[in-house]
């Protein structure tokens, strides 16, 4: 008995069909009312204060959305600027690339024409080489070439350079040759001696220039018969007589006529001459040179 009156309480009360309807009907009361209220313009003053009072806080969430979607912009573009300067960055780095090769092949074809140019009108055969290396020390004045025995190089051929609008000029004299590379004794280097001649006027005087590089890659023209005219100026070329000196190198003959330098300062010593020569072209600059490999006859 107690269980039964128990679940009996426990059982919730089912709602009642008729208080549904009554709400439902409420309902579309309530909004024909208002629908009528509104149409009469009634809702108006109502309409005003609730603005009044949502307003305010209506304002700083909608400013919020704004900024919150002016970031979203502004993350946007910036993304796309820094694809930009990659992409452009990219692009100028080709570019630099395809401006160093330009210059590079611009640089090889002006070498070439000048080489051209020498071979035809002195009669040379002439070996381009790009400078290698130098000396490290300063206690000989030497330079490597890229170029050796397998292009036909061999110890005592004149080396040639060019600087400006300078003539092709001695620079050195090949010294020892590996199967790709030529190490190239300068003409500024203290031991270097080379058989040279200076035209003037009608007379020919002959000497022998020898390295100064100690004092600013100068040359030093010597033993010169006192009575042989000599003039600032003056150009200084070989005398093709090189292989006539007694040198530890076993040098070949240095063609004749090849430039050397003008005569700045001279000196009298006793019954010779000497003269401070500037060359032409200072082999400490050179980049690219020529070996002289043959003369036509």
């Amino acid at each position: 008995m107690r269980d039964s009156v128990r679940n009996r309480s426990m059982r919730l009360p089912r709602p009642s069909p008729y208080r549904s309807l009554t709400l439902i009907v409420s309902l579309l009361v309530l909004a024909l009312l208002l629908l009528v209220l509104d149409q009469g313009g009634l809702l108006g003053p109502l309409r005003a204060q609730v603005q009044t009072v949502l307003t305010p806080l209506i304002q700083p969430l909608r400013r919020l959305g704004d900024s919150m979607g002016g970031v979203g912009q502004s993350l946007t573009e910036v993304q796309q600027l820094r694809d930009r300067v990659t992409a452009l960055e990219h692009e100028n780095s080709q570019l630099k690339a395809e401006n160093i090769q330009v210059h590079e092949l611009r640089q090889r074809l002006d070498q070439l024409e000048a080489q051209l140019r020498i071979e035809k009108e002195r009669g040379w055969q002439l070996l381009g080489a790009d400078v290698s290396a130098r000396s490290p020390d300063g206690g000989r004045r030497m330079l490597m070439l890229n170029a050796g025995a397998e292009q036909h190089i061999r110890p005592g051929m004149a080396v040639l350079g060019q600087e400006g609008s300078s003539p092709p000029t001695l620079i050195g004299v090949v010294e020892n040759v590996g199967p790709r590379s030529a190490s190239v004794l300068l003409i500024t280097d203290y031991s270097s001696a080379v058989s040279a001649k200076v035209y003037h006027q009608n007379s020919v005087a002959t000497g022998v220039v020898q390295g100064q590089w100690q004092i600013g890659s100068r040359l030093k023209l010597e033993a010169i018969d006192r009575a042989q005219p000599l003039a600032q100026g003056d150009v200084v070329f070989t005398a093709g007589l090189t292989a006539q000196f007694d040198n530890e190198l076993p040098r070949a003959a240095i063609v004749k006529d090849i430039p050397i330098g003008t005569i700045e300062n001279i000196e009298i010593d006793g019954h010779n001459q000497t003269a401070d020569v500037r060359p032409f072209v200072d082999p400490d600059r050179v980049t690219y040179a020529w070996v002289l490999i043959s003369q036509n006859e």
